[in-house]
């Protein structure tokens, strides 16, 4: 692939094309990477929330699987970008927005990305502080306060912010060495968990045989799998099929990064989520209360090693999700506003850095407001997720010229950097969801929101671009492609 001689305003050595050389993740590093992120304590305990509202186990499972397939085939269409161009997303967003309306998308994202990141270490840190609780003598008593957290919450959060900071201090490279055994250590850690907890109940209990509350199938399909879909969807991957490619431009082949994800995205998910399930029933048998947060469960046990190893459990198990997650996008996403001056390594500690800062053990005081936040946030992910597909796969036919993607004045430019179609869909269908949300009639249009996005995107830019053809009277030179289809490392080798 040519070098792009780029605007020092548009590129540097991180936005850059991931070389050939460089492009090592195989099958195997994509497969462990989703299996650490899977791995975590919010999938854990969402079994247990589609079981209290009166669903099986059975049927619980069902909608993970059908929810981690649907993501997984956005997320393998996606990847291409990445795998065959070696370009993050940011990158990526400049062919339908403009080289700097992509800024807006970047920003969105990468705003979303930070949020969740201070959010899930907070909880992350809790966890792991009332653990030590149970085996350092005296921890509890460290209760002064500053900013409104207790001295031991604080030792605890700081500890695990540096244990980020050193996962990402060499880039990329460290991410895949640590993605690398985290997420089967994480795996194998569980499975330990399941036998410690079915040897102390003698079985697996009896909520795995439990009945669903829903007496057909067509009550079960309109008011417990369809909704439970949308909002796990919504909750879990939806962010990394837009951002896949800051992860899939390190990919050998695009055969690799898809069939890793089949394999540790949906299959790893479902033995997780069957695990988590069995252990929980399991607790009910031998507690007597059914325990749906990992923490409670290791606690419940009564083991100090068993505490000391589950700290370290949940530190890893959230590092793995959090880092590649959220750090890696919103580094790429802030390299992308400033790349004379930002760096990869600078933007992932800047992205701790604000995430601290935004003090989530007081956003947490209200956490319903904090989440609707971040949910309207990141409605604007659907529309350009859809908008996204629709320009690369149907308006570019697969086609993308990298180099112009880096140059100000190229034919990514549109209106003085911005492309009036990208923006335009992209700002009605974030408006349109807006107003569903508060509008009686239109709210179910805000419960199905990555859905609705995702096809207002897709139609709208491709109705848009259509329209706008008709009038220009393009002809038809004009509508061919530029570009190529990129070269996958496997393949230049």
């Amino acid at each position: 692939m040519p070098d792009p001689a780029g605007d020092a305003a548009l590129t540097n050595s991180d936005l850059a094309p991931t070389p050939p050389e460089q492009r090592r993740w195989t099958w195997w590093h994509y497969a462990t990477l989703w299996m650490g992120m899977v791995h975590n304590i919010y999938n854990f305990t969402w079994i247990g929330g589609l079981v209290a509202i009166g669903m099986s186990v059975p049927q619980a499972l069902g909608i993970a699987l059908a929810g981690n397939l649907i993501q997984t085939v956005f997320i393998g269409l996606n990847g291409r970008i990445g795998a065959r161009y070696g370009i993050p997303f940011a990158v990526w967003a400049r062919s339908a927005f403009g080289v700097y309306g992509a800024n807006i998308v970047t920003a969105l994202r990468a705003l979303t990305a930070i949020g969740w990141f201070a959010i899930q270490s907070y909880l992350a840190a809790s966890a792991i502080n009332l653990l030590l609780g149970t085996v350092v003598p005296g921890w509890d008593h460290l209760t002064g306060t500053w900013l409104g957290m207790p001295t031991n919450m604080w030792i605890t959060m700081v500890v695990y912010w540096a244990l980020n900071f050193l996962v990402t201090r060499h880039g990329m490279e460290t991410v895949r060495r640590f993605e690398g055994w985290a997420g089967p250590a994480i795996f194998v850690v569980m499975a330990v968990l399941l036998v410690l907890v079915i040897r102390d109940a003698h079985g697996v209990g009896t909520m795995l045989s439990a009945h669903s509350k829903f007496t057909s199938t067509g009550s079960f399909l309109a008011k417990g799998f369809f909704p439970a879909l949308a909002l796990y969807i919504a909750g879990s991957w939806s962010t990394m099929v837009l951002n896949i490619p800051d992860l899939t431009r390190f990919a050998r082949s695009n055969r690799g990064q898809f069939w890793g994800t089949m394999i540790g995205l949906p299959l790893a998910s479902l033995v997780y989520f069957g695990m988590a399930g069995i252990i929980v029933s399991a607790t009910e048998r031998s507690f007597g209360k059914a325990y749906w947060n990992p923490t409670d469960v290791i606690a419940a046990i009564g083991s100090p090693w068993l505490n000391i190893f589950g700290a370290l459990l949940l530190a890893v198990a959230t590092m793995s999700v959090n880092i590649p997650s959220n750090v890696v996008s919103a580094a790429y996403d802030l390299v992308n506003f400033a790349p004379r001056w930002i760096t990869f390594r600078r933007a992932s500690y800047l992205a701790m850095v604000i995430a601290f800062c935004f003090m989530p053990w007081k956003l947490m005081a209200s956490p319903d407001a904090l989440y609707e936040v971040l949910d309207n946030i990141g409605i604007a992910l659907g529309p350009a997720t859809g908008l996204l597909i629709a320009d690369y796969f149907l308006v570019r036919r697969r086609r993308l010229d990298v180099p112009a993607l880096y140059r100000i004045h190229g034919r990514y430019r549109g209106w003085r950097g911005f492309n009036p179609a990208g923006i335009g869909v992209l700002t009605v269908g974030i408006a349109l969801l807006l107003v569903a949300e508060f509008t009686g009639p239109l709210h179910v249009l805000y419960e199905y929101a990555w859905f609705v996005g995702v096809a207002f995107g897709f139609l709208g830019y491709l109705a848009v671009v259509a329209v706008t053809r008709a009038v220009r009277r393009d002809p038809p030179a004009a509508l061919e492609p530029a570009g190529t289809r990129g070269t996958e490392a496997a393949v230049a080798a």
